[in-house]
């Protein structure tokens, strides 16, 4: 989720909503805050499908209205008394809400207000997440392809480097050469002149 979050492990039902966008948390793949189900999560590292539980007790809690809550230091959500939950409910504790909460304004609407932050839907997570590895793959290839590029650029002055050495080197050799002739000719020309 970001640097040290949550601080221990946290599980949540894969509806559960958990904070994306800011304060840390996936900042860098969502620019604004909104909650993300955690089941649309599982492609980031560190966020997995949980195997292997028989059985889990999910303790829900309710505010008076949809809030941004800290679960082992990771922001999430409160219970949203929507339609989705409301019908997973016996009569009994549907009522029972209703009688806490009042109805809701309309079928669409939540008993406890509106979503504190907008709720993204599974596809746009993935989507969203997807994008942002795609991205960040684009900039990791560009950087290789820069470093590809300096190389071949350090390469060639290398190789330049060696051919002016060599140049020079070829060119030394051309002088010692002629300087050798000269004084050949000149001890030449001074025995000659002797003789003269």
């Amino acid at each position: 989720m970001g640097y040290g979050l949550p601080s221990h492990d946290l599980i949540v039902s894969p509806q559960h909503r958990i904070l994306v966008g800011g304060v840390g948390q996936l900042h860098q793949v969502f620019a604004t805050e909104a909650f993300a189900p955690a089941k649309s999560l599982t492609s980031v590292q560190g966020i997995r499908h949980m195997q292997s539980k028989a059985k889990i007790t999910w303790i829900h809690f309710a505010c008076d209205r949809h809030e941004v809550v800290t679960a082992n230091g990771c922001l999430s959500e409160s219970l949203l008394l929507g339609p989705m939950v409301l019908n997973g409910l016996q009569t009994v504790e549907r009522n029972a809400l209703i009688d806490i909460y009042g109805p809701a304004l309309t079928p669409d609407v939540a008993l406890n207000g509106p979503p504190a932050r907008e709720c993204l839907t599974v596809g746009a997570v993935k989507r969203r997440i997807s994008e942002h590895f795609k991205e960040k793959g684009k900039l990791v290839a560009k950087e290789i392809e820069k470093w590809n590029v300096d190389a071949a650029l350090e390469k060639y002055e290398v190789e330049q480097m060696r051919l002016a050495k060599s140049s020079v080197q070829s060119n030394m050799n051309t002088i010692l050469v002629a300087q050798a002739s000269l004084r050949r000719v000149q001890e030449d020309f001074s025995c000659g002149s002797e003789k003269w």
